[in-house]
């Protein structure tokens, strides 16, 4: 049985989360002594400079809790995170990581220089190029920031790892694997290297930040943040995010990686295989808001033809009265989909045809103007939906 800690947590409180770190880590099966003289590295949410408060990224005191339990137990915490677009330095000082670094004296490599890790069983890939700073570790803490999200329905911790890749190599991915089934199976190459491909002897573990989520369209500003209250500790990712999208009242279903994964030979082959831990799932149940994505809605199908993906699949649209023609979406978008503004427009032009509906610029836009637009012959599903 793959064990999974689900521990309760209302507060940013920090003699709170970290005993709460600490049960949950040793109540999952996770050897705190193994921490004694070992190169950590702590791996957070930064997706952009915003304040924690809006549940964009782990928050800083989540972060802080864990590098204490680190210290605590004789290791040594290191960051190592790649912003999507924003620079690394710039994204620490303004969720509030800065005093943290300076305060327990936690170190920053360069997280840019790549690696292949090579993993034999990969699906779809068995190279991948990650950060090189990953290689000199002894134990990874992935600190994933629980929200919803537009087109892989979660951030969970099988997604969060995605963040082992720099900067704006991220786009490139979706532009070279689109479809959110395949992209599902890339993601868990991904976390099957990590976990069996580094060696015999670096750990992976995961460790939830859900005391404040997101629901709705996230996982950027668009996104709503919701106080949950709970913290999942667990060291198999499929295991942890099974558990974390039950508690919120989500459809496991949905969650490629989740039931692709289970397919997988190198975690739990369903929920049975499953032990829940600490808290139950029932006492702290909730309903999140899930993303609006009708992909999910039990008609999965090859959109080859770009018009009927246009007449049938939402789209990201621009907001006059939020954009400020900053253009960061223009400069993440993988499929060059997006332009600057025509003469008089308020906001930047995007070519739908072009378009791979990753939601890239939703989720790196800093004013939260871009939302979700229904396609033309959406009301098709919806129909479908209710008649059922």
């Amino acid at each position: 049985m793959t064990r999974v800690a689900l521990m309760r947590c209302k507060e940013y409180r920090n003699d709170l989360l970290t005993d709460v770190i600490a049960r949950g880590m040793a109540a999952a099966g996770f050897d705190m002594e193994s921490l004694m003289g070992a190169r950590v590295i702590l791996k957070p949410n930064l997706l952009m400079p915003t304040h924690p408060d809006k549940a964009v990224v782990t928050h800083p005191e989540f972060f802080r809790a864990a590098a204490m339990v680190v210290l605590e137990y004789g290791g040594t915490p290191i960051l190592v995170e790649n912003p999507n677009f924003f620079s690394l330095e710039n994204t620490l000082k303004k969720v509030g990581y800065g005093p943290i670094m300076e305060e327990l004296g936690i170190q920053v490599p360069d997280p840019v220089p790549t690696r292949p890790l090579r993993w034999e069983h990969g699906k779809l890939y068995r190279t991948i190029d990650i950060s090189a700073a990953y290689f000199d570790a002894d134990i990874i803490l992935n600190l994933v920031k629980f929200k919803t999200h537009s087109f892989t329905y979660v951030t969970g911790a099988v997604k969060h790892l995605f963040g082992v890749i720099p900067g704006l190599k991220k786009s490139r991915m979706h532009m070279r694997v689109p479809d959110q089934a395949d992209f599902a199976d890339y993601l868990l190459d991904l976390y099957g290297g990590l976990k069996y491909g580094m060696g015999p002897d670096r750990q992976l573990f995961h460790l939830v930040d859900g005391v404040r989520s997101m629901e709705g369209e996230g996982p950027g500003p668009t996104g709503s943040p919701r106080d949950w209250g709970v913290v999942l500790a667990g060291e198999d990712a499929i295991a942890v995010d099974w558990v974390a999208v039950k508690t919120a009242g989500l459809d496991p279903a949905k969650v490629f990686t989740i039931g692709q994964g289970f397919k997988r030979d190198f975690g739990p082959n369903s929920s049975e295989d499953i032990q829940v831990v600490g808290e139950s799932i029932q006492d702290l149940a909730c309903q999140f808001t899930p993303p609006k994505n009708t992909i999910y809605g039990g008609v999965v199908w090859p959109l080859t033809s770009k018009t009927v993906k246009n007449w049938l699949v939402e789209k990201p649209a621009p907001n006059p009265e939020k954009c400020i023609l900053c253009y960061q979406c223009m400069k993440t978008c993988p499929a060059q989909a997006i332009a600057k503004a025509p003469e008089g427009k308020k906001v930047p032009a995007f070519d739908y045809r072009k378009c791979i509906r990753c939601f890239c610029c939703m989720e790196i836009c800093p004013e939260a103007a871009i939302g979700l637009k229904q396609g033309a012959l959406q009301w098709i599903f919806s129909f479908k939906q209710e008649a059922k």
